[in-house]
């Protein structure tokens, strides 16, 4: 080997043994970081790998402890979406708020020797059910209706709440012939052209068909709304 490429093959090999040495230095220093990220949920309280802000676990992360948890976190706690794998084997899967389950999610279980699956919403660590507990009104379906809108007014007792349906062509209120109007509970009330379910218990669901003439031919048009919360609500089917 020519003597002038010695110099290179030295700090080349020097490089490697530094790297050597200094491997272990490294490893350690990581650890020690993710030592000093803490978890604040105390069954999720051991191991952490992940993301950190001033001490503790915010970001995407793992957090293994007498449970385990993957997904974000905020201030040392599960917050956002995320996967919560109990030690029995039950695995929650949804959103999560300051550590608790809030909004929708998944929980996988076993009881007396049986696997099952809930679904829906939480709030506050607690099943809420199917339906969002913070929704006041949910519309299942709208077909054959090009817009419609939903207005909700304040009522001052629940057994006050209403809804009225307006179907409107050339921006005028339309009562169609065929018009069937199918609800849960309550008492139904023409009121002219408009409609009113009224005297109803929460939750609510009533159910439009009918058709209207578009050109040559007829459309058939339906329409779903759940009404979960009291109110008075308006329901407009634009058609104009």
């Amino acid at each position: 080997m020519p003597a002038t490429c010695l110099p290179a093959v030295r700090i080349h090999t020097m490089k490697k043994l530094l790297l050597f040495l200094l491997s272990p230095l490294l490893i350690h220093g990581l650890n020690a970081q993710n030592d000093t990220c803490r978890v604040l949920h105390e069954k999720l309280a051991g191991a952490y790998t992940g993301g950190c802000e001033n001490g503790l676990a915010s970001g995407k992360g793992k957090a293994t402890g007498e449970d385990t948890y993957t997904g974000a976190f905020l201030n040392g706690l599960p917050h956002g979406k995320g996967t919560y794998t109990f030690k029995n084997g039950n695995v929650f899967k949804g959103r999560w708020v300051n550590g608790q389950k809030n909004g929708k999610g998944t929980f996988k279980y076993t009881q007396h020797g049986k696997q099952h699956t809930l679904s829906g919403y939480w709030k506050d660590d607690v099943y809420a059910g199917a339906t969002d507990p913070g929704l006041s009104y949910r519309v299942g379906q709208s077909t054959g209706i090009p817009v419609h809108r939903v207005t909700e007014e304040a009522v001052p007792d629940a057994a006050d709440s209403r809804v009225v349906f307006a179907i409107q062509l050339a921006n005028t209120d339309f009562a169609p012939s065929d018009l069937k109007i199918e609800h849960s509970s309550g008492q139904l009330t023409q009121l002219g052209r408009r409609f009113s379910v009224s005297r109803c218990a929460l939750p609510l669901r009533c159910e439009l068909s009918y058709t209207i003439k578009a050109g040559l031919s007829r459309m058939q048009c339906r329409f779903i709304i759940d009404i979960m919360q009291p109110g008075a609500y308006t329901v407009t089917l634009d058609h104009n």
